[in-house]
């Protein structure tokens, strides 16, 4: 099934939809959150948060990338196990690399405080993702949704890391200015 009628069956509020989703992404999905969490059932656990997020976003969210959509959902549902899991300690510095390195583009979730507002911001990262060449968006999305290392993200793409590092240092920018045009102070 094509993620257009993946979409329309959760629409439809068809639960098979969220089994013909396992059957299809599954395998990404184990292979995702293996990458966070090593033990199994914490992945099952992270695997039905995705499943009921996916469930109650879809409607009123109709993505443009199922995939990129789910992986958002899935990496927050891991890196909220983590935390459960590390109740007292930190949750592992490698996890939480990526994303610090886009908080200083993004607005302060303090600013973000209802759904329309964080709605925008999601649109926004969208359509500046979609106005990407290809490359440059597999880049981003691989460092920021995939929570992949740079000298991965390199080897994937066969880059040098120095090309990865300065290709998310200036989509980082022009997100910024992005962002910035469209009337959110970074």
């Amino acid at each position: 099934m094509n993620d257009e009628s993946l979409i329309l069956g959760l629409e439809a509020r068809r639960e098979e939809a969220l089994e013909d989703i396992r059957r299809q992404y599954g395998p990404y999905m184990e292979h995702f959150s293996a990458r966070f969490l090593g033990d199994a059932r914490d992945r099952e656990e992270a695997l039905s948060d995705t499943l009921l997020g996916l469930w109650q976003s879809i409607p009123p969210h109709k993505p443009r990338s199922l995939q990129a959509f789910m992986t958002t959902l899935l990496r927050r549902a891991c890196i909220k196990r983590l935390r459960w899991q590390n109740r007292e300690k930190e949750v592992p510095r490698e996890h939480l690399a990526a994303l610090e390195e886009l908080e200083e583009v993004l607005p302060d979730s303090s600013d973000v405080e209802d759904e329309l507002l964080a709605r925008e911001i999601s649109g926004i990262l969208e359509d500046f993702l979609w106005a990407q060449e290809a490359r440059r968006r597999r880049i981003f999305l691989l460092r920021y949704y995939e929570s992949r290392p740079v000298a991965e993200v390199a080897g994937l793409l066969s880059l040098s890391s120095s090309t990865v590092e300065k290709e998310l240092k200036a989509l980082r920018s022009a997100l910024r200015e992005r962002l910035e045009k469209e009337g959110y102070t970074v």
